[in-house]
């Protein structure tokens, strides 16, 4: 269904950077590593997001009025900060061990936990090209890997540790995304980030190491800044497309995040040839990558085909009778 507020080239506009911003994130993480852990990383953005959405939320006088709604909305909010600040510790741990093109393959596969998980939450239909782009997934994600299959086998492998690792950062954030499902029907989107923010913050604090910034080099110190902008700027692009674009178009641009990690780190080895955060890829896994996000963007896309294709069906059965 279309919004009347339609805008296409500012609606691809704004999940292009969305997915760009998220496509450079991991490589940005990994550096980040070398001297500050996980969860320090993830507090410091969340910190900063925290405080710029309150000031935001406050001079629109929409702070979220949280003890105002239900028990029921209040443990579905406190339920989804914690998917959500395990999603984005996960992830960030997980390049401890993978780098930044592998973690961005495999947290591909949120594409189609959101599938499933909406047909069997919401029971939203599973068509056949949903189908067989979920085939493409599982295809490429062989092809990705193609030459450490064997390796990915025995757990006693670090690189099949962050993989799983991965793999429940995608469960953690499906289950945050259908949650926010249902939260939207009582706060908004940026009222919804702001509370998971906050709880996040809370949740993290014993956990955290702040002094280690005073070890960075100048290079990291921008990187995390990159990180915490990053954070801010790609789920306000994220939001906005999905107020003035179809959530499936959204999420069909949103998959091409991994060809920017995978472009970007290319990159960085071309002018860096000893630059070690890289896998490297051949053509067979760098052909796994495309049809991870073809697949991706067509169980994302076929929702809407469908929806348009029965909404074009119908009005010319009006106009015939």
């Amino acid at each position: 269904m279309h919004s009347p507020t339609q805008n296409h080239v500012a609606g691809f506009s704004l999940s292009l950077v969305a997915a760009m911003l998220w496509g450079f994130l991991p490589v940005a993480i990994k550096e980040l590593l070398a001297g500050m852990d996980a969860t320090t990383i993830i507090w410091y953005r969340f910190l900063v997001a925290g405080v710029v959405l309150f000031g935001w939320l406050a001079y629109k006088n929409t702070l979220p009025p949280l003890m105002r709604v239900d028990s029921r909305t209040r443990w579905f909010m406190f339920i989804a900060a914690l998917c959500l600040c395990s999603n984005y510790f996960l992830f960030s741990y997980s390049l401890n061990f993978v780098n930044g093109e592998t973690s961005e393959a495999v947290i591909q596969l949120t594409t189609l936990f959101l599938i499933l998980g909406g047909v069997l939450v919401y029971k939203e239909p599973f068509v056949g090209i949903q189908k067989f782009g979920t085939l493409l997934i599982v295809i490429g994600l062989l092809l990705f890997f193609n030459d450490r299959l064997v390796e990915l086998a025995s757990f006693d492998n670090e690189e099949t540790i962050g993989v799983m690792i991965v793999v429940v950062a995608a469960i953690t954030w499906t289950a945050y995304a259908l949650l926010q499902k249902k939260l939207l029907r009582t706060f908004s989107s940026v009222q919804i980030l702001f509370l998971i923010y906050v709880v996040s913050i809370l949740i993290l604090l014993p956990f955290i190491s702040p002094g280690s910034l005073l070890q960075f080099t100048r290079l990291q110190i921008w990187l995390l800044v990159f990180c915490c902008i990053n954070t801010l700027i790609a789920y306000g692009c994220f939001a906005e497309a999905m107020n003035i674009w179809d959530a499936s178009k959204v999420s069909a641009t949103l998959a091409l995040a991994p060809l920017f990690t995978i472009g970007s780190l290319k990159l960085v080895v071309i002018f860096n040839p000893d630059y070690e955060f890289s896998d490297r890829l051949g053509f067979l896994a760098l052909g796994g990558a495309l049809l991870l996000v073809i697949g991706s963007v067509l169980t994302a896309l076929m929702p809407a085909l469908k929806q348009r294709r029965l909404d074009a069906a119908a009005k010319a059965a009006a106009s015939a009778e």
